[in-house]
This record gives C-alpha cells, sequence and structure tokens, in this order.
C-alpha cells in the first residue's frame, strides 16, 4: 500500500475511530486493524488462482454457454461451478470492501477517488481494448460462414456510442447485430462503481458515528453471533429474490454483492466482527451445505423438466442461492480467522516465527497482493486461447480438464511475470503500482 499522508483537518473523525477501533481490537485478543491484513491478500489470491480451476470448468459442463466448449460436457462440472458461484465472487466483494477500508485510511476523498480509477479503471480500459475482444473473435470463428478479420471484428467490439450506452445501464451492449459484455472485467466495473458512488457511505462508517453504530452492531455479533450473521443474509436474499440471478455476473445479480462488499467493510473495522465469524463458522458451514444440497436438487428438478435454473426457477431459488452463498461466505472467513489466530503469538497479534526475519507466507502475501489484479486480467483469454485447442483433442475429459488447468495457470503465471511485471508501461496499464527499476522507467 502506498505510504500515510498526513491527516487533514477533514480526516481528523476517521482517525480517531480508526484509534478507538484499534484500540478495542487490541483488547479483543485478535488483531489491531491499523495495517493491512496479509492473509486477506493471500486469500484474495488463492479464489483468483481458483478462477483458472472455475473458468477451465466452464469449458466442460453441461448447460453453460461460454466462449469454447467441449463438444461432450459433463454433468459433474455443471455441479461444481454451481458449488463454486455460491462463494467465489462474493468472497472477491467482500476482502475487496476490507481493502478499501485499508487504502482509505491514507487517503482523502478526491485521492482515494484517484486511486480507484487508476487502480481499477485504467485496467478496465486495458482489457476492454486487448483482452476481451479475441475472446469473442475466437466465438465467432466458430459460427458458420463467419470469416472477419479480426481488426474489422475489433472495431465492431469497440463500438464507442452502443458500448457507452449500454454497458452502464445494462452491463452489455450490441453492435454490428452481435450481443457484447466486458466478460471477466465486469468485476472491475461493478468494484470500481460501488467504491465510487458509495464512499459518502464509507465515509460515514468510518467516522466516529459510523464507528458507534458499527460498535453497537459489533457488540450485538459479541453476544449472538449465529442471530446477527443471519440477519445480515436478509438483504442478500431479497436482492437475489426480486432481480434473480445473472449468469453474466457471476451467477448472482450484480446488485446483490453491494452487500459483501459493505460487509468486508464493516468486519474490517472491528475485531468482534471476526470473533462473531469465528464462533458461527460451524452453523454456518451445516448451514452452507444444507442450503446447497437443496439447490443441486432443485436443479436437477428442474432440468428433469427441461428449464434452466437460471431462467425458471423461482424467487424462492434465489433467495435460497443467497442464504446458502452468505452461509459459504462466512464459514470460509470464520474458518480462515481461526487457522490465522492460532499463528500469531498470544498477546502480540503477530503471527509466530521460527526464524528472524520475514515469514515465507508474508513475503508470498506481498507477491499475490501484486500479482492478483494482472493476473485476474490474464487468466480467461488465456482459458479461452489454450481451451479452442485442447477441446479438439482426441481424449477423455479426465486428460482434457487438468491439462487446460495446468498449462493456463502456468501461462498467466509466466505472462504476468515476464511481461508485465517487469515494466513500467505494462504495470500502469494493468493496475499495479510502478516501480524504480522497472524497464522503460
Amino acid at each position: 500500500m502506498p505510504a500515510a499522508v498526513p491527516a487533514g483537518p477533514g480526516d481528523r473523525p476517521a482517525a480517531v475511530a480508526a484509534a478507538t477501533v484499534t484500540a478495542r481490537a487490541a483488547g479483543s485478543g485478535l488483531p489491531p486493524r491499523a495495517g493491512r491484513r496479509p492473509e486477506l491478500d493471500v486469500m484474495r489470491a488463492l479464489v483468483v488462482a481458483g478462477l483458472v480451476v472455475f473458468h477451465s470448468a466452464v469449458v466442460f459442463a453441461a448447460g453453460a454457454s461460454w466462449f469454447v466448449k467441449d463438444p461432450r460436457p459433463s454433468v459433474g462440472f455443471t455441479v461444481f461451478l454451481l458449488w463454486g458461484s455460491l462463494w467465489g465472487m462474493p468472497l472477491l466483494f467482500l476482502v475487496s470492501g476490507m481493502g478499501v477500508r485499508y487504502a482509505m485510511r491514507s487517503r482523502p476523498a478526491a485521492g482515494f477517488a484517484a486511486e480507484r480509477l487508476a487502480r481499477l479503471g485504467i485496467p478496465l480500459v486495458t482489457g476492454l481494448v486487448l483482452l476481451v475482444p479475441p475472446m469473442f473473435y475466437l466465438e465467432q470463428l466458430a459460427q458458420p460462414g463467419f470469416h472477419e478479420s479480426y481488426w474489422r471484428f475489433w472495431l465492431t467490439f469497440m463500438n464507442i456510442p452502443h458500448l457507452a450506452g449500454g454497458l452502464l445501464p445494462r452491463g452489455s451492449w450490441s453492435s454490428g447485430g452481435v450481443s457484447f459484455d466486458p466478460a471477466h472485467l465486469w468485476f472491475l466495473y461493478v468494484l470500481l462503481v460501488f467504491s465510487l458512488v458509495l464512499q459518502p457511505l464509507l465515509r460515514y462508517l468510518s467516522g466516529l458515528r459510523g464507528a458507534r453504530l458499527a460498535g453497537r452492531a459489533a457488540g450485538l455479533a459479541a453476544r449472538h453471533p449465529v442471530a446477527m450473521l443471519a440477519v445480515a443474509a436478509v438483504p442478500v436474499m431479497a436482492t437475489e429474490a426480486v432481480f434473480g440471478p445473472d449468469v453474466n455476473t457471476g451467477g448472482w445479480e450484480r446488485v446483490a454483492y453491494v452487500f459483501p462488499f459493505l460487509y468486508g467493510f464493516v468486519i474490517a473495522g472491528d475485531a468482534r466482527f471476526e470473533s462473531a465469524l469465528v464462533r458461527a463458522r460451524w452453523s454456518a458451514l451445516a448451514a452452507a451445505v444444507a442450503g446447497t444440497v437443496g439447490l443441486l436438487a432443485w436443479a436437477a428438478a428442474l432440468s428433469a423438466a427441461g428449464t434452466s435454473v437460471m431462467v425458471g426457477a423461482a424467487p424462492g431459488w434465489a433467495a435460497l442461492q443467497g442464504l446458502a452463498g452468505w452461509a459459504w461466505l462466512v464459514a470460509i472467513v470464520g474458518f480462515g480467522a481461526a487457522f490465522t489466530a492460532r499463528r500469531r503469538t498470544p498477546g502480540t497479534g503477530e503471527p509466530r516465527t521460527a526464524v528472524v526475519g520475514e515469514p515465507r507466507w508474508r513475503r508470498a502475501a506481498r507477491y499475490a497482493n501484486q500479482a492478483v489484479l494482472p493476473f485476474y486480467l490474464l487468466h480467461e483469454p488465456v482459458i479461452v486461447a489454450f481451451a479452442w485447442v485442447i477441446v479438439r483433442w482426441h481424449a477423455p475429459i479426465g486428460v482434457k480438464y487438468p491439462a487446460l488447468v495446468v498449462v493456463s495457470f502456468t501461462a498467466t503465471l509466466v505472462i504476468y511475470e515476464l511481461a508485465v511485471r517487469r515494466y513500467r508501461p505494462s504495470r500502469f496499464l494493468f493496475g499495479m503500482k510502478t516501480r524504480r527499476g522497472a524497464v522503460g522507467a
């Protein structure tokens, strides 16, 4: 993270609130919220790395449309996708909300908005120009009678008036008779909108009044963790029930992601919330498993009737998805917090270390925090490119799928290391901080 800047007069309430929260956390036995949590960087990196496993599975899943599809899809991959969609992207939004809390502590409002535009807006434009069009082009190449050159297709994709008029209200646009969307970049777009539009609310929650309100909620969570976390599920369930799931945004209605984002922001401000997650983790796991089993049974019944869950499901399906998804988040974060708490030296909030010096996992967390956004940008076009070749192999799915995962993950990491990380212009375009010593500086 960038170095902290001196707090101005308008930042004093937030600074006082942060100091209050830090003191409260210190007395709770959990780590203070004064600095960035490296284990959260590891969690986010694991989710993004897991997207290679997830998106590779889409190629082989029955009932799921994508840029490249295997001619013999499997229902087993469909079940895997349903489970992963319940918690994968919501977890990214929750961890992103935590990260926004840390980023806002060292920046005034204008500085934070500028940082978000550089961190998310520039990579979004980079991806729309360079990374997303090739995936749609490969999809069109599979259509009979399509012989258009890539350059002409790219001009159709980058139809600026249609893109500008469709992306904001609908998340997609049409040009040249073809429907387009930002593919996996929808996450950057939605996260950027949340970060900018919700900034007044986030500033309020960081101030004295917001801290007092969050403190009362944290006190209730400390006394009744399962009940409070169940209440937190209600807005998620209601939003999903009203708007329904959306296959183009990770299986969730994009508005519903605002809740894990805000919950992450609030959780990062008071250690008692994390304590509640730890205490509720087993109950949440039981609810998550039960909800997932119910969704799978419901999906099987709809499939037998010839109906897709994304089209013909009742609001009850979407509400159950919201409940199961939130329960998975509580369980995952709760177990993760319990694990990292055991690695801290009692009374210090610092990780136990066997040798003098920085622990390896902290170095890995720092590397992962730098790599996660470029890796996210690169992974899907890399998967599509390799899938275009691998689906044509005369081999069983048991061979093609792991091959696609391994090759795509390795190639994405190599491209990041050799073509993005080492050069200032590419670091800028992929949302990384430019650094001295990079080629092109």
